[in-house]
C-alpha cells in the first residue's frame, strides 16, 4: 500500500529595491566596438608588434568602478580585439607609472584575491543574463568563471584558453586567445557578443571597466557593452572524447593477499549545434576532483557543498532554481530544487546495512546532459543519470539503484529584463525488502519562476511543489 505525501511550498515573492541612478546614466545606450578579422594568428607572447595587430583600433575609454563610481581612472588602460574563424584575440595594455609596484602573486587557479588582474568578460548569447569571465594576473595565473542570473558566478567552471602576460617599462600586458568552441552562441551570419574589460588595481583597491559598471544599477551582464562585426565564425560541431582506464592493486585487510581491480569509462562532449551542447559520461572517474574544504556545521541544517565534478559543472547555472530565498537579492542557503551532489552520494543506508568495507560513494553508471539556447531566447536543459546499487553486509542494500532526471526551460523577454521558466525533477529508486521501509520509491518536484525589472525595481516570484511516494513505513518516517 502506498501512502504518498504531497507537500507544497508557499509562493515566494521578492521585491528588490535598487538605488536610483541619474537620468543621464539611464539614457545612455550600451557602447559598442567592432572586432577586426586578423590576417594571421598573432604570436601569443604578450607583445603587439606583429602585423596581425596593425590596423586594429584601440579602445581606452575606461571609467572607475570603485571607490568612486564613474570617476577618472588612476591608470590608463587600453585594449584591442581581433578574431578569425576559430579564435577571439584580445590584447590589453595596462599602463602603470610605477611598474615596480605592480602586484602579481603566484597562486592556484581561480584565486586572484590579492593581485592586480584583468578580466575579459563575454556574453556570447547576448542575452544580458549569462556569460564567461577570463581573468589573468601579471605573472600569468589564470581564473575563469561562468556567469548566470545576471551576476552570479560559478568558479568551478573551467575552459580551455590561452593567455600570455608581460611586465615592461610601461606597465604590463595580457594577450588572450579564446577558442569560440568554448563559447555558446546562436548561429548567424554576423554575431554580436556582450563584452566588458575589467581591471583591478590592487595597491589602490580600485577597479576600472569598459564600459562603466554602475553599482547603483541592478544587474551585471546587462551592463556589458557590445562586440560587433564577428562574421564567418566556424560552427564548433566537433566532438571531444576522453576515455580512461584505471588499474588498482590493493592489499586485503589482515592478509598478504592483494585485490586487483580494473575499471574503464569515458566522457563525451559534442556540439550538436553552435548553441546546443551534449555532455555524456560512462562510469565517470572523479578521482582528480578537488576535495571539499572542511566545514564545521553546528546547525540543524544541511551544508550544501559546491559542485566540482566536470560533468555536472558544465551548464550548471541553467539548472539553478533556488528555494527559500527569503534574503533579498541573494539566496544564502544554497538550497534548490536540484542539488547535483545527491547523484553519486554516500550510500544512505550504509550505517544500517553496511560496514567498514562498504563503498563511501555510489557509482554513476552513465549520465547525459543537453543544454542550449534556442532562437527567440528560450534556454533549455535536460539531464539524466543512472546510479548502481551498492550492496552492504550479507547482500543487504546500502544504496538502491536509481534514475535521476531534470528538465529546465526559461524564456527571456524584454531584452533580458524579464523571464519566465519552469523546472521538473524526478528520482526513481529500485527498492527491495531491505530498503523499502527507509527510502522513497520515487520523488518528484517542480516549480515555476518569473521575474521582471520595472525601472529601478525588480519583482520576482516562484511557486514550488513536491511529491514523494513509497511504502507506508517510509512515508510515516517522512511525515513524522
Amino acid at each position: 500500500m502506498l501512502r504518498p505525501a504531497l507537500l507544497f511550498s508557499p509562493l515566494a515573492l521578492v521585491t528588490t529595491l535598487c538605488l536610483p541612478t541619474t537620468a543621464a546614466a539611464q539614457s545612455l545606450a550600451a557602447p559598442s566596438i567592432t572586432a577586426h578579422r586578423v590576417t594571421a594568428p598573432p604570436v601569443l607572447d604578450g607583445v603587439d608588434d606583429e602585423a596581425s595587430w596593425r590596423g586594429v583600433p584601440s579602445t581606452d575609454q575606461f571609467r572607475e568602478v570603485r571607490p568612486r563610481e564613474d570617476g577618472a581612472p588612476l591608470q590608463r588602460t587600453a585594449f584591442r580585439v581581433g578574431y578569425d574563424a576559430q579564435y577571439l584575440y584580445v590584447f590589453v595594455r595596462l599602463y602603470d607609472v610605477r611598474p615596480d609596484s605592480i602586484v602579481g602573486r603566484l597562486s592556484r587557479r581561480d584565486d586572484q584575491s590579492v593581485s592586480d588582474h584583468v578580466t575579459v568578460m563575454i556574453d556570447s548569447y547576448h542575452d544580458k543574463r549569462t556569460g564567461f569571465e577570463f581573468q589573468v594576473n601579471p605573472v600569468g595565473v589564470k581564473a575563469d568563471y561562468a556567469i548566470y542570473n545576471d551576476g552570479e558566478e560559478d568558479s568551478a567552471w573551467d575552459a580551455v584558453w590561452d593567455v600570455a602576460t608581460k611586465v615592461d617599462s610601461l606597465g604590463w600586458t595580457a594577450e588572450y586567445r579564446i577558442p569560440f568552441s568554448q563559447l555558446r552562441f546562436a548561429p548567424k551570419d554576423e554575431v554580436t557578443f556582450g563584452f566588458m574589460v575589467w581591471r583591478n588595481l590592487q595597491r589602490f583597491t580600485a577597479q576600472v571597466s569598459w564600459p562603466i559598471y554602475r553599482q547603483s544599477k541592478t544587474g551585471f551582464v546587462s551592463q556589458f557593452g557590445e562586440l560587433r562585426g564577428l562574421v564567418g565564425l566556424a560552427s564548433p560541431r566537433r566532438a571531444e572524447v576522453v576515455p580512461y582506464v584505471v588499474a588498482q592493486s590493493e592489499p586485503a585487510p589482515g592478509t598478504f593477499d592483494r585485490s586487483q581491480k580494473l575499471s574503464a569509462g569515458g566522457d563525451l562532449r559534442l556540439a550538436l549545434a553552435s548553441n546546443i551542447l551534449l555532455n555524456a559520461t560512462v562510469n565517470p572517474d572523479f578521482g582528480q576532483v578537488e576535495a571539499d574544504p572542511g566545514q564545521l556545521n553546528l546547525s540543524a541544517f544541511e551544508v550544501f557543498f559546491q559542485e566540482r565534478r566536470p560533468f555536472f559543472v558544465a551548464g550548471s547555472g541553467l539548472f539553478d532554481f533556488r528555494v527559500n530565498c527569503f534574503v533579498v537579492v541573494d539566496c544564502q542557503t544554497g538550497e534548490g530544487l536540484f542539488y547535483s551532489r545527491r547523484i553519486g552520494r554516500s550510500p544512505d543506508l550504509a550505517g544500517r546495512n553496511g560496514d567498514a568495507t562498504t563503498p563511501t560513494s555510489t557509482r554513476i553508471l552513465g549520465a547525459a546532459k543537453v543544454t542550449g539556447r534556442l532562437p527567440g531566447g528560450l534556454n533549455v536543459g535536460f539531464l539524466d543519470a543512472v546510479t548502481e546499487r551498492v550492496a552492504g553486509v550479507n547482500g543487504l542494500t546500502a544504496e538502491p539503484g536509481a534514475n535521476y532526471a531534470v528538465v529546465r526551460a526559461n524564456q527571456d523577454f524584454s531584452g533580458g529584463k524579464g523571464s519566465i521558466g519552469g523546472m521538473l525533477t524526478s528520482v526513481v529508486r529500485s527498492l527491495d525488502a531491505s530498503s523499502e521501509a527507509f527510502q522513497h520509491s520515487s520523488a518528484v518536484s517542480g516549480g515555476l519562476d518569473a521575474r521582471q525589472r520595472i525601472g529601478q525595481y525588480e519583482v520576482s516570484g516562484s511557486l514550488m511543489g513536491s511529491r514523494v511516494a513509497g511504502s507506508a513505513e517510509a512515508i510515516t518516517r517522512t511525515q513524522s
